[in-house]
């Protein structure tokens, strides 16, 4: 699967923070075994390991059948939000005007990659070998004008700028890819080459 592209924006004057989310191409199903809140809605699912805020869809419920993922629909994912190791909430999702909750269904998610030991880099330049604009990267060392946060608990990178140097930025558009580093060395690419935009803020 190759990987996405992910235009960002950067705001002058604004700390600059985005998440990407790692994952195999393997789907995980588990079994719902409960709906334990309606409002917003809680699953149990009993050892789910689903990181907080991750993508997943809900198939194969009899009642309510509204519950299942609209694949087809606007929002064909939900984003599960970390209860404990058992649960997890459907926020957005309110359930109390549905049919009540019978038995059976499937959470399906892409598995999440363990980041132990990973490294990450992201240039961004003018063009396509072009001049480098501005380097991001995990290991300190390197003297980057950002970091680049692995939290393995959340199976995602998180680049970032601080406000004050997002408002020493100069330049309004560039490109850039973002690349992660396993353990053993293996370099794998987590954006495509993609756009960034620099704009100003309106509030100082």
């Amino acid at each position: 699967m190759g990987a996405p592209v992910v235009d960002i924006t950067i705001v002058k004057g604004k700390t600059f923070e985005f998440a990407y989310r790692y994952a195999e191409d393997e789907l995980v199903y588990l079994p719902i075994t409960a709906m334990t809140s309606l409002a917003p809605v809680r699953l149990t699912i009993t050892a789910h390991n689903i990181p907080d805020g991750w993508p997943i869809t809900v198939s194969c419920v009899k009642n309510p059948e509204e519950l299942n993922s609209d694949a087809d629909g606007d929002e064909p994912y939900y984003f599960a939000k970390l209860v404990d190791a058992d649960t997890i909430e459907l926020n957005t999702v309110n359930a109390t005007c549905w049919k009540t909750y019978t038995s059976g269904g499937l959470a399906v998610f892409r598995k999440p990659v363990d980041l132990t030991g990973y490294k990450a880099r992201m240039w961004i330049k003018t063009r396509v070998g072009g001049d480098v604009l501005l380097k991001l990267d995990s290991d300190p060392a390197t003297l980057p004008a950002g970091t680049i946060q692995i939290d393995t608990a959340l199976s995602a990178f998180i680049p970032k700028l601080s406000a004050e140097a997002t408002q020493l930025l100069t330049w309004s558009k560039g490109v850039y890819d973002f690349e992660a580093i396993t353990p053993t060395g293996e370099v794998y690419a987590i954006a495509a080459i993609s756009a960034v935009t620099v704009s100003d803020e309106v509030t100082q």
